[in-house]
């Protein structure tokens, strides 16, 4: 049996590597190109970035933000938390917007553009820049899904007012965001509480998984685990054109989320990692897994190419049965994800989106960390492979 514990979409990260890690005096500097020349805050999460960046662009009440109706929910939640309303506008089936769709929802109150980039490839916003310094609005570029990817005009998140990341999805760290804000807005940074012993123990709990992984593995017992943990976490997605509600755990909860800072060891850690060689080995896993699926009946790779200067985050692909195949690739062991298969219940008006209703309800990822290694990605793409025949 091939031992499974490295399946999960985002690599872990060991207490070890904190305790182990150089420790300087300070914080220490986050030299990726994306954050170059920008004020950088750490944050609790990648939502406390969002939250926070509203209140220092001074988005409120009374305020409109426009936002991809392609979205996690968790991110809405965070713009409605400053006391915003959000207002969807149209993602087409390929991931993109038009810049014309978003214009035609302006109105008077509108005081930010929220836009997604979305698994690691950019959407591009150099003309959406423009009209919205036109139009005298923010821009707020999500990176969460894009750290280390770079565009037609280098890296991602260098052109709006405010940028958001997520390190759990990159390092997968069990805590951390980051908010980077543009050079007129270096005075803006406020001080946040340090997180303590609580994060610290939840850390050594996250870090200890991939030992009990092992040994669920070898009692045959991994994937019927994985799948019931899918279950719950999404919930079962009925086939009618019902909305069900994302995971609890998605809505902003500021008793939790607010005011916490980044801890000084997941900067320390965010700092020494290899981004160059994670960004090659991300790249390489993609291309591995996109040419063995490439053409088979039954799938449709979101981005069936892969640019120059992409980090994918993961491999998305268009299926039929989707939940039905999540449902197996699970139980064999591999994350494949429904990815935000939940809908906010508030922030978005659905029916007036089928395209991206129709991504919630189609759209499945696999794993290209950059911890697998070459048996992981045999096992994924054979396993995927019999599984698409087996439930055509």
């Amino acid at each position: 049996m091939v031992t499974l514990p490295h399946y999960c979409g985002a690599p872990s990260v060991s207490l070890g590597s904190w305790l182990t890690a150089p420790w300087k005096s300070g914080s220490p500097a986050l030299n990726w190109p994306q954050l170059a020349g920008r004020t950088v805050i750490g944050t609790f999460k990648g939502r406390t970035a969002i939250s926070l960046a509203c209140r220092l662009l001074g988005i409120g009440p009374g305020d409109e933000v426009l936002v991809p109706a392609y979205n996690c929910g968790t991110e809405v939640d965070a713009l409605l938390s400053s006391g915003a309303h959000t207002i969807g506008f149209p993602i087409s089936r390929h991931c993109d917007y038009a810049i014309e769709d978003i214009a035609a929802r302006r109105t008077s109150r509108t005081k930010a553009v929220y836009v997604i980039h979305y698994f690691g490839w950019e959407q591009d916003g150099r003309e959406l820049r423009r009209w919205c310094d036109d139009n005298g609005l923010l821009l707020i570029e999500d990176c969460a899904l894009a750290m280390f990817s770079d565009g037609q005009h280098g890296s991602i998140g260098r052109l709006g007012d405010a940028a958001i990341y997520s390190l759990p999805k990159t390092f997968g760290s069990l805590h951390g965001g980051l908010l980077s804000l543009s050079s007129s807005r270096a005075d803006a940074g406020p001080g946040l509480a340090r997180v303590g012993a609580t994060t610290l123990l939840q850390e050594v709990r996250h870090s200890s998984k991939d030992t009990a992984l092992r040994i669920l593995d070898r009692l045959g017992l991994y994937g019927p685990l994985m799948a019931m943990r899918t279950r719950a976490a999404t919930g079962s997605i009925p086939s009618n054109d019902a909305h069900p509600d994302m995971p609890q755990d998605y809505y902003y909860q500021p008793e939790e989320d607010e005011n916490r800072g980044l801890h000084p060891c997941a900067r320390l850690v965010a700092s020494a990692h290899p981004w160059e060689e994670t960004c090659r080995l991300r790249r390489e896993h993609y291309s591995r897994l996109l040419a063995t699926l490439r053409g088979m009946d039954g799938v449709s790779p979101l981005f069936p190419d892969l640019p120059e200067g992409v980090c994918p985050l993961s491999l998305p692909l268009l299926v039929a049965n989707r939940d039905v195949l999540v449902d197996r690739l699970e139980r064999a062991g591999i994350a494949a994800c429904p990815w935000w298969a939940g809908f906010h219940q508030s922030g978005i008006d659905w029916p007036q989106f089928p395209d991206a209703c129709w991504l919630k309800r189609n759209l499945l990822t696999l794993p290209v960390h950059q911890s697998l290694d070459e048996l992981h990605l045999e096992y994924i793409a054979e396993t995927f492979v019999r599984i698409l025949r087996l439930s055509a």
